[in-house]
């Protein structure tokens, strides 16, 4: 009997440390698993991080290029209009800052004249009034334009990857 009891017990110890052992290698095998998952996802990201930065400076080289283009194209066409007369030149100079100027004094004279003359206005007909709002709205684009623009170009998005710091203006 003494040896049959032994013999269970030797069975049955083994059976639970079987048991046992299988249990610590499937909870092992989780978290390795778990691991694995984690650095494939991690690189997945980090790939996706990638992209973003090969894609920022794709776009930066690409603006770079067509800006020096454009400029290029620019230079060639003023340099094939040097040839004209003195006064073509002068015109095409000063076109832009008589506009401006025109226009800010015609601003300036319509509100003067409603600050002076307040009633001038109520019997003015309605294309008069649709020329005044013309002349005011001209002013604020064109001011905008041609001196906003210069600004608009250090406020733009940044795009690009944070992460990497890289970005494209």
């Amino acid at each position: 009997m003494d040896s049959l009891a032994n013999l269970i017990g030797n069975i049955s110890t083994g059976g639970i440390l079987g048991l046992v052992g299988s249990i610590g290698s499937g909870v092992l095998n989780y978290f390795q698993t778990k691991q694995a998952h984690g650095f494939k996802i991690e690189e997945m990201k980090l790939g996706a991080s990638l992209e973003q930065v090969k894609t920022a400076g794709q776009l930066a080289v690409s603006r770079e290029d067509n800006a020096g283009k454009a400029f290029t194209a620019s230079q060639q066409a003023d340099a094939a209009i040097k040839g004209a007369s003195g006064w073509v030149s002068n015109l095409r100079g000063s076109t832009r800052p008589l506009l401006t100027w025109t226009f800010c004094m015609g601003t300036f004279i319509i509100i003067a004249m409603s600050a002076f003359l307040p009633q001038w206005l109520v019997n003015a007909p309605p294309l008069v009034e649709l020329g005044i709002s013309m002349v005011v709205d001209m002013t604020g684009m064109m001011i905008a334009w041609w001196f906003g623009s210069r600004q608009l170009e250090k406020c733009q998005t940044r795009w690009g990857n944070k992460d990497a710091s890289a970005s494209v203006n």
